[in-house]
């Protein structure tokens, strides 16, 4: 039987998981000199917003996994930067950064009040 654990049940690791699956398909679009590159770093700093969250969630205070979920911010703007390089450097065009900015906003935001709920 599959045990499922904290982590797995949190909205915002949903949504961190469906956004890094945006970004990944958005990579695909990369010329192949970029494959370790700005592509690269994408692709880690979107993980990276997934496994913070996961990381965290294994911690023995909330004031701990406060501090993944701030990490997890930091690479989700870390990912934003790329995306923005992306969009000048003609990888992706305007109508694909535009729509996952959305999903952007929405998990910064969500994000933004776990960690404040975390805090309180």
């Amino acid at each position: 039987m599959y045990k499922q654990y904290h982590f797995e049940t949190l909205d915002i690791y949903k949504l961190a998981n469906d956004f890094v699956l945006e970004c990944y398909k958005l990579v695909k679009k990369f010329p192949q000199e970029e494959l370790f590159g700005l592509s690269s770093q994408l692709k880690r700093a979107a993980i990276s917003i997934v496994l913070n969250i996961a990381e965290g969630s294994g911690r023995n205070t909330k004031k701990d996994f406060a501090k993944f979920i701030s990490q997890s911010i930091g690479s989700l703007l870390e990912t934003k930067a790329c995306l923005i390089l992306a969009g000048k450097l003609n990888y992706i065009s305007q109508d694909d950064f535009k729509k996952i900015l959305p999903s952007l906003d929405t998990l910064f935001f969500k994000l933004q009040s776990y960690r404040k709920f975390l805090l309180k």
